[in-house]
């Protein structure tokens, strides 16, 4: 029998209830060109982040009980798994520049005061309910409050989804750009047949 209970309690500590709505609303659209990202994760694949959902040192208590919880209900490496670029500053640099100044404008962010990462997630890959610790913005730099990003990098495909809330998200357009609100509980999976791009960026909007 799963064993939910634990994470259940969590959730209702936090008055998280999916029978309260949230409006959640497209941003806008960037102007991106999804094979140029696609091109750099393969010339970049060898450097790339992978990892899974699971307790780590740097990440806030908040951060790892929700990963603990995650893993007592059978979340692992063999359904969590993730590669994603950025973290390394001459990454970070680089996708900003693939990104472009004009998109920077759109959505109000400095960039020399963004963090923003590649992910890639392959079939049957899923990031499982979480809500962000912000751990790697706030390491670049320090405590501010920083709004986080939902930017689409390809078409929507089979099986890509993103639940914020009670929201379904799907049927994207590259450069579809959603707000992720503070706090607020989502997850992402890809049960279809082709790589789910997405990019997070986070900064401070002006």
């Amino acid at each position: 029998m799963l064993d939910n209970q634990y994470f259940k309690k969590y959730l209702a500590d936090r008055h998280v209830d999916l029978g309260t709505h949230l409006e959640v609303e497209k941003m806008c659209t960037l102007e991106i060109d999804p094979k140029e990202f696609e091109s750099f994760v393969n010339a970049h694949r060898d450097e790339a982040t992978v990892k899974y959902w699971h307790p780590r040192p740097f990440l806030s208590a908040k951060g790892n009980e929700q990963a603990i919880n995650a893993n007592w209900i059978g979340y692992n490496e063999h359904n969590t798994t993730e590669s994603n670029w950025g973290l390394d500053p001459n990454h970070n640099r680089t996708l900003k520049q693939m990104i472009g100044s004009d998109n920077f404008k759109l959505i109000g962010m400095d960039q020399d005061k963004t963090l923003v990462r590649l992910l890639e997630y392959m079939p049957g890959q899923c990031l499982p309910l979480h809500s962000d610790g912000l751990e790697g913005f706030k390491k670049l730099y320090g405590e501010a409050q920083p709004t986080r990003l939902f930017v689409a990098v390809s078409d929507w495909d089979w099986g890509h989804v993103l639940q914020m809330h009670d929201n379904i998200i799907s049927n994207w357009s590259a450069g579809d750009t959603y707000i992720v609100p503070p706090d607020v509980f989502h997850a992402s999976a890809n049960f279809g047949i082709a790589p789910k791009y997405t990019l997070t960026i986070t900064g401070v909007r002006s």
